[in-house]
Order: structure tokens, then C-alpha cells, then sequence
């Protein structure tokens, strides 16, 4: 009897899948960026003062947080896997230094704001709370890891030069991560890191895209 070889029923669905959460993922954030009700680039009681004042919208935001985060992983494997197929020494490095955006590391900082507001603590008390929160506790260094990702990524983007991936997608996964973090240090308004966001969205669709079909 001749075997006959067959493809899974569900590789077609996972790449789909894949690819889904790659555009999902920072898509997110930067929805989250270009629609926020308050300035959220903004920095310390200002910030905090703009997220109580219109506390009631921060639900349906906390739950588009929660669908990046839930996307976060399989994005970053679809992009990982097609990077390492360019350069797969440099594309693992990436891959491991990207996961460091997905770590758990506690409640964000919105999170506490919002529980704190929801307690009846005024502003400047929130203020010190989030910031002893960020800066205070014995793993609060790890909150740098998010540079760390951010390499990370420019790192998968290199390594996706050499593979089958457009080369403008590799080259904005470069460009992207450096743009994202530019709004919070320079004061810009959101629509800058919305932008920024987009770019990065931009990049990892178009590499997962080249994924390949089985």
C-alpha cells in the first residue's frame, strides 16, 4: 500500500493564527495610544490625574491590554521563527531578549492607579505609591528588561534581513522599536507613540507573513 503524505489539517489555521496575533499585539497598544481619552505620554501626578478623571473608559482599555498581552507570545514566535531562518544565531538572541516584554512582572503601573483611585487615595499619595512600586521593590530593576526587549527586537529585525521577509519589514522592525520609547523621553503627544506603535505592527505583519505554509 502506497502511503500517501498529508498536511496537518490545522498548519494552515496556526499560521493564520500566527500572523493574526502578530498584527493583534502592538496593534493594540497603538489603538490604545491614538484613542486614549488623556495624554498618555504624560508623566507622575499628570498622568494620574488624567486616567482618574475619566476613570469609568479605563475598563475597556485594561481589557484591549489584556488581548496584547495574551497575543504578545505567539507573535513574538512568529516573528522569531522567520528571523532565525535569516540569521539563526542572531535571531535566538533576539527571540530570548524580545520575551522579556511578555514576563510577568506585576500589576502596570494603570493598574495600580486605577485600584488606588477605586481606595479613595488622593493623587500625590497614588503618586508616591506607583512610584515606589516602580522603583522600590526588590525586582524593580527589572523594569529596564523592557529596553532590553526592545533590542531585542531590533536584533530580530537584523536577523530577518537575510530571510524570506520583505526587506522593508525587516528594515521598520529595526527603526521601530528605537521610535518607541522617543514620545515618553521627549514630552511628544500620543499620536507620536501611536505612530511609532503602527510602525512596530507594520513590521511584525509583514514578517509573519512569511511564514512559511507548512
Amino acid at each position: 500500500m502506497t502511503a500517501v503524505e498529508t498536511t496537518p489539517s490545522t498548519t494552515g489555521f496556526t499560521r493564520n493564527a500566527m500572523i493574526a496575533c502578530a498584527v493583534i499585539s502592538p496593534l493594540t497598544v497603538a489603538l490604545t495610544l491614538l484613542l486614549a481619552p488623556f495624554d498618555a505620554t504624560a508623566e507622575g501626578e499628570a498622568y494620574i490625574r488624567a486616567l482618574v478623571a475619566d476613570l469609568g473608559a479605563y475598563a475597556l482599555w485594561s481589557w484591549v491590554g489584556a488581548l496584547g498581552t495574551v497575543t504578545l507570545i505567539p507573535a513574538i514566535f512568529a516573528v522569531s521563527k522567520v528571523a532565525r531562518s535569516g540569521r539563526p544565531t542572531l535571531g535566538l538572541v533576539g527571540m530570548i531578549l524580545a520575551f522579556a516584554m511578555a514576563l510577568p512582572f506585576g500589576l502596570t503601573s494603570d493598574d495600580t492607579i486605577y485600584a488606588a483611585a477605586k481606595a479613595g487615595l488622593d493623587v500625590p499619595t497614588t503618586n508616591r505609591l506607583v512610584t515606589q512600586l516602580s522603583e522600590g521593590t526588590p525586582t524593580s530593576v527589572l523594569g529596564f528588561t523592557f529596553f532590553l526587549s526592545l533590542l531585542g527586537f531590533v536584533l530580530l529585525g537584523v536577523a530577518a534581513l537575510r530571510s524570506a521577509a520583505p526587506k522593508w519589514a525587516a528594515i521598520a522592525m529595526i527603526v521601530a522599536p528605537l521610535l518607541i520609547p522617543i514620545p515618553w523621553f521627549a514630552g511628544l503627544p500620543d499620536t507620536a507613540g501611536g505612530i511609532a506603535w503602527l510602525v512596530f505592527t507594520a513590521a511584525t505583519t509583514g514578517i509573519a507573513l512569511a511564514l512559511p505554509s507548512r
